[in-house]
């Protein structure tokens, strides 16, 4: 049982918290209920809820699965890190657990595939070799004495310290969730890596149950191609790449035949024009394709054209000032929006309109 006291909508002071905060030590908190409400947010005196429920005591039940996969994912990290730092000498500047993946940051960004390769091989060799992991409580005082750790107690550390020891692997003072032996990880998988802060290389990586879903799910993607090209597998990135040039020409044929097209429609399209006050309209809304290079073909020193598809439409002219014509549009229709310069602007309609209705709104901003 515990109780809480509401103090927001939704947030609930709570007393002697027995869950883990959101973000403590770079890793998840807990999730779980208060008597039908779900947990969403875990502070280190508060709890935020999906639902309201009344001050008071109220049993409460802890996800244990979620900090199972956890304590995979952050001891995955401790491994990582201190493989990193032992072997190639790289400190870790950064930890986040996500509820996706988990990033480390590593203080170099000269760090190669072959560097990376080792770090993942070493990481699963450790967790194959099924080593008990050791909880350790230090006295303040004792815990800054010691010497060689890979990551220092800092001072605002109060009171005794709990370290993690993974045999002559690491020792790290930690708060968090870990497994009792390496085994229960059961694989470790790097998912991505990226420069960042121009120094730093940031790791994303999968431990546990993560990683077989992510290869699951791969697995059936890969499936997929392999049906669609008719392919194997090691010869999937050889088919996209001809599927994609492929594509391309096929683009550039369609791009010409348009061209073509428009240079031989474009006669039809100036005769169908309404005329007001003096300007000749065109308004097309037919083709997107069509649409979308229409301008570079009316001869705009005779014609305002008005050309788009579905809600956005460009207005083109060299003779009509085609900013202020879509200002006086939208000072009367103020649904619409739009802005523009001299010989272009544009307007998005707030529904789809035929071509009459277009030209209509079109007049609006003709000067009578």
């Amino acid at each position: 049982m515990i109780k809480i006291k509401k103090i927001l909508d939704l947030k609930y002071e709570i007393e002697n918290n027995p869950f883990y905060v959101d973000g403590k030590g770079g890793q998840l908190g807990d999730r779980g209920t208060i008597f039908d409400a779900n947990i969403v947010e875990v502070g280190e005196n508060y709890v935020v809820l999906d639902k309201e429920i009344e001050d008071g005591e109220h049993y409460f039940q802890i996800d244990n699965e979620r900090r199972n996969d956890i304590s995979k994912q952050h001891t995955a990290q401790h491994i990582f890190s201190a493989l990193a730092y032992n072997i190639f000498n790289l400190n870790t500047v950064g930890f986040r657990m996500a509820e996706e993946y988990t990033t480390v940051d590593l203080d170099s960004k000269d760090i190669t595939y072959e560097m990376i390769s080792e770090l993942e091989n070493q990481v699963n060799k450790i967790i194959d070799e099924d080593i008990v992991l050791e909880e350790l409580i230090y006295s303040n005082e004792d815990a800054h004495k010691l010497e060689n750790l890979r990551k220092q107690v800092k001072d605002k550390i109060k009171g005794d310290v709990r370290f993690i020891k993974i045999a002559d692997v690491d020792i790290c003072a930690c708060a968090g969730f870990h497994v009792s032996k390496t085994s229960e990880i059961k694989v470790f998988k790097i998912i991505g890596h990226e420069n960042i802060k121009g120094s730093w290389t940031r790791f994303y990586f999968l431990a546990g149950d993560r990683a077989r879903e992510d290869y699951n799910k791969k697995h059936v993607i890969t499936k997929a191609l392999t049906n669609i090209f008719s392919c194997k597998t090691d010869e999937i990135l050889e088919m996209l790449d001809k599927s994609l040039k492929e594509k391309e020409k096929i683009e550039q044929n369609f791009k010409s035949l348009l061209n073509k097209y428009i240079e031989i429609a474009v006669t039809e399209i100036q005769n169908n024009y309404i005329e007001y006050n003096g300007v000749k309209i065109i308004v097309y809304n037919e083709d997107r394709n069509i649409a979308d290079i229409l301008g570079r073909y009316v001869d705009l020193d005779r014609f305002l054209l008005v050309t788009g598809f579905e809600k956005n439409y460009a207005i083109l002219s060299n003779t009509v000032d085609c900013q202020k014509l879509v200002k006086k549009v939208i000072t009367k229709l103020p649904d619409i929006k739009g802005g523009g310069s001299l010989k272009k602007a544009n307007i998005k309609l707030d529904k789809i309109y035929n071509r009459e209705e277009l030209c209509e709104i079109i007049k609006t901003g003709i000067d009578t």
